[in-house]
């Protein structure tokens, strides 16, 4: 697989792919640009106790740990070119060894990045690139089905060019490539790469509404179990409800082509982001595909379906200029069948309520605290799923 990691790096900026299919969480789109910032560095610590370490029903182990690091970041969206970016280096240390790895030391460092370039004021290009290794969380890169020990290297690089037609009507490309590798051996079956190809073409019906459709492909690469392609035809729209709320959805027709079998599931996004009030702001997303995540269970055991259903909500309040709040609720359920080598039908929720508080004693420095509860839930004969409780606080200082 390392070889095919090298080669389809190479190729990524040569083919197209789908940005919605990039992302996992789909939520709206933002309306205007954020603040422009000067370079601003930070530093943060953090002491947190985990009652599930393992995130595992019949291996539960408790254990405080430390996490600090440092970071930096850059934005400016008043330039021609608008460029951001952002990265952080630190690591977490457990203050017990996990069962599954062995290790109690993991990585914490992650690197994000995107420009926009107005070649005129009718065509535009994009690109993203985000890039993380560090533990798999319970909730994130797709899993639902375990939450995989060790370090994971996770990587998205996103790109697409807009074309104006005229005042209403433009046509789009994207391209980009995402994968997972993960660290321990006893894994490596589940990592996976993703090349996707798309195009679209836009309608703005008036400032405020806009109406879209396109059609994409994607290529799933699996280092063990049966690769997909996907085809996926679908219609959607846009509407800025106010400068600094929107809304977006689309729905389509999901083509899956995996181990000689053609599954077709229907495909749906939908976002909403809001600023209810004075310092409270609201964001939910809901989403539906027929995935290629931990569908190899062996040998000749493989799921050829994994329907998979994202909803959240995400919500900020500011209370004062110093005391700030942060509400969350995620919850994934994903359904695999047409299971081969005798693999019968499973279903696996996980269910991620959370929530922080943020203080500022001063212009840099900030206290936080955090909260998060996962509840794991699977059919799967074997396994009677996990609860989970993580909460930390810490120090963040800018300067």
């Amino acid at each position: 697989m390392r070889s095919h990691f090298y080669k389809a790096l190479l190729l990524a900026g040569l083919c197209a792919v789908n940005a919605a299919a990039i992302s996992l969480y789909d939520t709206a789109p933002s309306v205007g640009l954020p603040d422009s910032h000067a370079a601003k560095y930070s530093a943060y610590a953090r002491i947190g106790y985990d009652t599930n370490m393992n995130a595992s029903s019949f291996d539960e182990k408790a254990s405080t740990y430390v996490n600090a690091g440092f970071g930096a970041s850059f934005a400016d969206y008043e330039s021609v070119d608008k460029i951001s970016y952002r990265f952080n280096l630190g690591a977490t240390k457990y203050m017990r060894e996990s069962d599954s790895s062995g290790k109690s030391m993991y990585a914490d460092c992650g690197l994000s990045a995107s420009i926009v370039h107005a070649f005129t004021a009718r065509n535009t290009y994009s690109a993203s690139l985000s890039v993380t290794y560090s533990p798999e969380p319970d909730y994130a890169s797709g899993i639902s089905a375990s939450r995989r020990q060790g370090d994971c290297l996770n990587w998205s690089f996103n790109n697409s060019y807009n074309q104006s037609i005229d005042s209403r009507w433009s046509w789009n490309v994207n391209a980009g490539y995402r994968g997972n590798i993960y660290s321990e051996t006893e894994y490596q079956s589940d990592d996976r790469q993703y090349i996707s190809c798309g195009i679209g073409m836009n309608y703005r019906a008036s400032e405020l509404l806009r109406y879209n459709g396109s059609f994409s492909y994607q290529y799933d690469l699996r280092d063990e179990g049966y690769n997909s392609d996907n085809l996926t035809a679908s219609v959607g729209f846009s509407r800025s409800l106010d400068p600094v709320s929107s809304c977006s959805g689309s729905i389509g027709l999901q083509t899956k082509r995996v181990h000689n079998d053609t599954i077709l599931t229907p495909n749906l996004h939908l976002g909403y982001n809001r600023k209810v009030a004075e310092g409270l702001s609201v964001n939910t997303y809901v989403s539906l595909s027929n995935e290629n995540v931990d569908t190899y269970r062996g040998v000749g055991a493989n799921y050829l379906s994994d329907v998979t259903w994202r909803v959240g909500a995400n919500c900020s309040y500011t209370l004062s200029p110093d005391v700030s709040f942060t509400f969350g609720l995620s919850m994934m359920r994903s359904s695999y069948s047409k299971g081969t080598g005798r693999l019968q039908d499973e279903t696996n929720t996980t269910f991620t309520p959370s929530i922080g508080m943020s203080y500022r004693f001063s212009d840099d420095l900030t206290g936080t605290i955090n909260y998060q509860y996962t509840v794991y839930d699977t059919d799967q004969r074997g396994n009677d799923g996990y609860t989970r409780h993580n909460i930390s606080t810490g120090l963040n200082y800018t300067f």
